[in-house]
């Protein structure tokens, strides 16, 4: 089991001499959370006025134009965030295999389009969906309850493409529960090392932040290496 010191040790080492790479396989998923941050943080202030918070505007629902500017606005946000997690395990796929890889080489920015590929795009959709309602499901019960099972299952889109590269031609592809399931077993023991291996990030995000969101091209990169890294301890620990 390697420390999280020793991770980033491999990631720093992968980046070295192409942060600028990595930080544009990561840039539309960059992109689109800098956008989704930045939106939130103009509509808060926005609502704000001169003497003080705009109540009005943010109690007056009754307008046929309102609730259709809301439903429309909904339907958009959801998009944007099935796309943009389809772009965040895309790009992790593609730093996945580049640690993999032989030569250790940082593919282009293309590659992060992987998650829209044919195998995989609905896929990683469903799996989007099935981990919500299974986190939704526990949390029913308590919240803490659902806490835990949404770090078990946070290797889910890992566990599911080494599942499909190691299913044979013209067999069944493999199932959502499947790769929960697996993810639940790789993390057994090992929850509480990824929460503090995320928790270790705290201060990149608050330069990100102080940077007025700058940082989180190369944060973004970082952040996602150093997970696909972790998932890869995690099988070598499973076959020892």
């Amino acid at each position: 089991m390697k420390t999280r010191a020793a991770l980033k040790a491999e990631v720093k080492q992968l980046f070295s001499g192409a942060w600028w790479r990595a930080a544009l396989l990561c840039l539309v998923a960059s992109l689109s959370i800098f956008y989704r941050d930045a939106s939130g943080m103009y509509k808060f202030i926005n609502s704000w006025g001169i003497t003080g918070f705009d109540w009005v505007g943010w109690l007056d629902w009754d307008t046929s134009e309102t609730t259709a500017a809301l439903l429309i606005s909904t339907i958009f946000g959801v998009i944007v965030y099935f796309v943009q997690e389809v772009f965040i395990v895309g790009a992790s796929y593609a730093l996945l295999d580049a640690s993999r890889a032989p030569k250790r080489q940082l593919p282009t920015i293309t590659a992060a389009t992987v998650g829209f590929a044919k195998q995989y795009r609905w896929s990683i959709v469903g799996l989007i969906i099935f981990k919500a309602l299974l986190v939704f499901l526990w949390s029913l019960l308590l919240i803490v309850p659902g806490i835990i099972k949404a770090y078990a299952y946070t290797q889910t889109y890992f566990v599911y493409k080494d599942m499909l590269a190691a299913t044979p031609a013209g067999q069944p592809r493999p199932t959502y529960r499947a790769a929960i399931t697996r993810s639940r077993a790789l993390m057994k023991g090992r929850k509480f090392d990824y929460f503090v291996l995320q928790l270790s990030f705290i201060g990149w995000q608050i330069l990100a932040i102080l940077t007025a969101g700058l940082g989180e091209f190369w944060l973004m990169a970082y952040r996602l290496a150093t997970n696909a890294h972790f998932y890869d301890d995690l099988v070598m620990s499973a076959k020892r």
